[in-house]
């Protein structure tokens, strides 16, 4: 069953009640479910084609390319197999053969179909504007886990200016949707197990089918990245070879930067030991596109945006990966011993933090919901940052804080830990004294968490903090 992306949907259908043929661009992370997003749209159409460019890993040229989508439009219209030597040509053939009737085609990877002809973007813009928009129950999807080639090739090319009916970016799955696809797959979870198995796959459909509901989720992770034949064991080098190519070494390295700490974009370049020139801002722009990264602008108290921002590795698995499969990747690959539980894994429980805290600010809608708020309430809401200066009381750095139209900032604390003690108040105590506000504001504390209380742990918290919301309050109500 198809679960999630019913606002998608809802955009994509639309395009069915226009009257004139529509193009649209789908951009997304590897294995985020792009092309089953179309599959399923395609099934209101009469007919659906879709073709895939041939990956990096078979070394395909411009020849190979032309010779697979010639393969595709013979099997699937039934008729004898073209030869094209352009892509002109090609685009011609698929157009005669969808000038009728209501059709949806699906270029998908469309950043490996165009490799070696830099004339790709140019020919399927004449074949739009002459053939295929002829037919007016037409609907051509563009798709891609390269968004930047997506982005540089049509969306920022003026040739296809004013073409473009909708752009798409497909983000991870929310913990709702995650919760109803296990239901309807019979897996039944714990909620710390849902954390472990979240830490790991973050709400990436491809990486949640792959859990076996025969198996613990411990014995799911330790399946699918210790053992080499599983699917998260070498996932990070067809991310970074065959997505990025030659931009590939310069981006994995500001991932790394990335890892356990967050940097500004300043902060970065001095890591980096280069200037902070266009080119940097390019390279971090295309891994926040390519759904890996999290550029965190903050605000000012009074709703202003501020220049400051910090970069945050968003994608759970590549933390994941970078951390704990790398280190053991040749010791699995000559046969060395698996590892048995995750509790081996070194620093487990100060990285399921900075996994938990994705989590949250990815689904940042459910914590509105528990706090009784609604987005017409919302100033903004964001991390945020205050450095010491003169004329505050010291730095402080704020999980997430929420400001309302009623001048009402919730500090929210994000904390996941084995066990939480009375600090969490100390903590949160510190940042409420220094953090400059505007005047006749009010602070409402918030604890998100997930682990073990004492009672009188449990007690003091339920004093001091305006609401607690348990991640299993999260997933569940």
């Amino acid at each position: 069953m198809f679960i999630g992306r019913s606002k998608e949907l809802k955009e994509l259908r639309m395009l069915t009640e226009k009257k004139t043929s529509s193009l649209v661009s789908i951009m997304g992370r590897r294995r985020i479910g792009k092309s089953t997003l179309i599959s399923e749209f395609g099934k209101h159409f009469k007919s659906f084609i879709s073709i895939q460019g041939l990956g990096p890993d078979l070394k395909a040229g411009k020849t190979d390319q032309l010779k697979h989508f010639a393969e595709e439009l013979s099997i699937h219209f039934n008729s004898k197999k073209e030869h094209f030597e352009s892509w002109n040509e090609a685009f011609q053939a698929l157009a005669e053969k969808t000038k009728n009737g209501k059709t949806l085609i699906l270029l998908d990877e469309i950043s490996w179909m165009s490799q070696d002809d830099p004339l790709f973007a140019v020919q399927l813009k004449d074949a739009w504007d002459t053939k295929f928009k002829k037919n007016n129950k037409l609907v051509m999807v563009l798709c891609g886990s390269v968004s930047s080639w997506i982005e540089d090739n049509i969306l920022k090319n003026t040739s296809f200016e004013g073409r473009i009916s909708l752009q798409l970016q497909i983000e991870e799955l929310s913990i709702k949707e995650i919760k109803e696809f296990w239901k309807q797959n019979n897996f039944s979870t714990s909620t710390f197990e849902a954390i472990q198995i979240l830490s790991v796959t973050g709400g990436v459909p491809k990486y949640l089918e792959e859990i076996l509901k025969s198996q613990t989720a411990e014995q799911n992770l330790i399946r699918m990245c210790f053992n080499k034949s599983g699917i998260l064991f070498s996932e990070f080098d067809k991310i970074f070879i065959q997505i990025f190519k030659r931009h590939s070494e310069s981006l994995e390295r500001i991932v790394r930067l990335c890892l356990n700490e967050k940097l500004s974009p300043s902060e970065l370049a001095i890591k980096l030991k280069r200037s902070q020139d266009s080119h940097l801002t390019k390279l971090i722009h295309i891994l926040e596109i390519s759904g890996f990264i999290s550029r965190d602008y903050y605000f000012n108290p009074d709703g202003s945006p501020s220049k400051l921002s910090h970069l945050r590795l968003k994608d759970n698995y590549l933390r994941f990966y970078l951390n704990y499969i790398e280190p053991k990747k040749n010791y699995i690959l000559k046969g060395g011993k698996v590892i048995q539980s995750l509790s081996e894994l070194k620093n487990w429980n100060s990285i399921v933090g900075l996994q938990f805290e994705n989590l949250l600010l990815q689904n940042r809608d459910l914590i509105l919901k528990h706090l009784d708020l609604n987005n017409t309430q919302i100033i903004s809401m964001a991390p945020y940052f205050q450095r010491k200066k003169t004329t505050n009381k010291g730095a402080c750095q704020i999980d997430l804080l929420i400001h309302t139209n009623l001048n009402v900032f919730y500090i929210c604390e994000f904390k996941c830990r084995k066990e939480i003690d009375s600090s969490v108040i100390t903590e949160v105590q510190k940042k409420t004294a220094v953090i400059q506000l505007p005047r006749r504001s009010a602070i409402k504390t918030v604890l998100i968490y997930e682990g073990e209380m004492s009672n009188k742990t449990k007690d003091s918290c339920e004093d001091y903090f305006h609401k607690m919301i348990s991640f299993d309050d999260l997933i569940n109500n």
